[in-house]
């Protein structure tokens, strides 16, 4: 799974997209730049059906491997 966010650094401080459906699966992108609105770290965070499979610090590409 490859996420390349194209929203400008600086832009939003938080963000969720929730019920992705890709190839059967469910995912979630989280954007929380200090770490203090979805209580799961900071940063940029991929889950697939709520399992963590990437994570970064910045809004950058990020890939993660289905499991």
């Amino acid at each position: 799974v490859e996420v390349w966010p194209l929203l400008p650094e600086g832009t939003w401080d938080w963000f969720c997209l929730d019920g992705v459906k890709y190839h059967g699966r469910t995912l979630t992108i989280i954007w929380d730049q200090d770490g203090s609105h979805y209580g799961r770290g900071k940063g940029l965070l991929v889950l697939v059906d709520g399992k963590e499979i990437a994570r970064g610090d910045k809004l950058e590409k990020l890939t993660g491997k289905l499991p």
